[in-house]
């Protein structure tokens, strides 16, 4: 490794956590979900129903686990569970309109934030960020692994 990519990559390692713990705070503030995993499993359902071992997957969790999770959803109307007509024994898991709408919401709620935290950014700067982000998007896309090229 170069003495850039060791500079670039101790920079991920120190910014993303420290972003992803403010969304997370970001995301809890808006009061919608309980916790941050919930609305990552909503953005996914809201690309297409899942089954449950897809859901677990891509959040590299348990089965009893993700089904606790998806339980809340649930029980907040966001989500519904139901039989796959192709095979009973699968479990598919679809956003509801009221889960959409609640999605919609939070993120527009979550994005005006960041947009608060970004306004004192020149417009030089502000491509600059988008650019950086495209850029680190497409590096870790790259890795094969369909979790993160679906945004998972």
């Amino acid at each position: 490794m170069s003495g850039r990519t060791e500079v670039a990559a101790r920079r991920v390692v120190e910014v993303i956590p420290l972003v992803m713990r403010r969304l997370a705070l970001e995301m809890r503030s808006t009061g919608y979900v309980p916790a941050p995993v919930h609305c990552r499993l909503m953005v996914v359902l809201a690309e297409r129903p899942h089954n449950l071992s897809e859901l677990a997957e891509k959040q590299a969790v348990s089965l009893p686990t993700m089904s606790n999770s998806i339980s809340t959803l649930v029980e907040r109307g966001w989500v519904t569970r139901a039989r796959a007509p192709h095979d009973r024994r699968v479990v598919m898991v679809e956003l509801t309109p009221a889960g959409r709408t609640v999605l919609e919401d939070m993120m527009r709620s979550v994005e005006a934030r960041v947009a608060q935290l970004t306004a004192a950014l020149s417009p030089e700067e502000c491509d600059q960020l988008s650019a950086g982000l495209d850029v680190l998007r497409g590096c870790f896309a790259r890795t094969g692994d369909k979790r993160v090229e679906s945004g998972d």
